[in-house]
């Protein structure tokens, strides 16, 4: 039956966004850019999102890895493509903040190319010790930093990296006489650790989870509480540094300009498949926290990201470039 033509004018003076609202949904298979290689914990999480989503709603997602430049390429995938609700980039820090807080030439602007969707996952770091280091706990171990007559050599994956930067910004607050050794990837800086070439590294907790190649000396981890899935290893506000606290999230961002109502519909349909027992099971195996937001609380996380960062680098002699 015809709306009334009152109804019809009043319907038509509402914004666009609010047309839509709740009467979008995706009309063809959804990608998911996972900016990094497959096999990688990354590709992990995006692939388990990916199925408990068709799983939940029958909305298929399909993943696309697109490696390379730290996981650049995967943002730009996303902030250049189309902003119809279909392409979504499972983002970390390597395509948003880290860049830009480093000063990195980027085909793109993380803040005016992307949009926020929802934070969904956290992730600790962990803070590990070589076999040949003489500190049982974080506390002591950082006495022996401080104290040092020779730079202690730590480990990073890599220059302008998470485990990177937070470490010196460790360093720089507590005044730690350590060295940056980086490594492309966490194995080799493992394998050097426990040889005793390296006395001491931050790592992602899914990396240590992970590792099965020996005994890994880990002293703290760096959430506001304690792993759960490491429930005898306190964090390093506990121990050493209160108020120090970092960790590695996932978030989810589309391009800039995609509509409001598709925000939505990708907001609730990620919130739902955290909401499944069996993915938060795996995801604690894998070393992440859901830890769901909204668009507004993923833009302050983004914007406090880079002060920190920026902040941390502004004493580095830093270029990726």
């Amino acid at each position: 039956m015809p709306l009334p033509r009152r109804a019809l004018l009043a319907a038509l003076a509402l914004p666009a966004p609010a047309l839509a609202q709740g009467a979008w949904a995706p009309d063809r298979p959804a990608r998911l850019v996972v900016p990094f290689a497959p096999g990688g914990s990354q590709d992990v999480l995006g692939r388990l999102f990916a199925q408990a989503i068709q799983a939940a709603g029958g909305h298929q997602v399909v993943v696309e890895n697109r490696a390379g430049a730290g996981g650049i390429l995967g943002g730009e995938a996303v902030a250049r493509g189309p902003a119809d609700g279909l392409s979504l980039l499972l983002a970390t820090a390597g395509q948003t903040t880290i860049p830009k807080a480093i000063g990195r030439r980027m085909p793109y602007d993380p803040e005016a190319d992307l949009a926020p969707v929802m934070q969904l996952l956290d992730s600790p770091v962990a803070l590990l010790a070589g076999p040949g280091v003489a500190a049982a706990d974080a506390t002591a171990l950082m006495a022996l930093a401080r104290a040092a007559p020779a730079p202690l050599p730590y480990a990073s994956t890599g220059i302008g990296t998470n485990t990177h930067l937070i470490m010196e910004d460790l360093k720089a607050r507590e005044r730690l006489n350590v060295e940056h050794v980086p490594y492309r990837g966490a194995a080799a800086a493992f394998n050097d650790l426990l040889a005793g070439r390296i006395a001491l590294m931050f790592v992602s907790v899914p990396s240590v989870l992970g590792f099965s190649g020996g005994a890994l000396r880990v002293l703290a981890t760096t959430g506001e509480r304690r792993f759960p899935s490491l429930p005898a290893v306190p964090t390093l506000t506990e121990q050493a540094v209160p108020g120090f606290t970092a960790s590695i999230w996932t978030g989810l961002s589309v391009r800039a300009g995609t509509p409001p109502a598709a925000i939505a519909f990708w907001r609730e349909a990620f919130t739902r498949a955290l909401e499944d027992a069996a993915l938060r099971d795996r995801l604690e195996g894998l070393g992440a926290t859901p830890a769901p937001s909204d668009p507004a609380a993923f833009a302050a996380l983004l914007r406090e990201d880079l002060a920190r960062w920026t902040r941390v680098v502004a004493p580095l002699a830093i270029s990726l470039d």
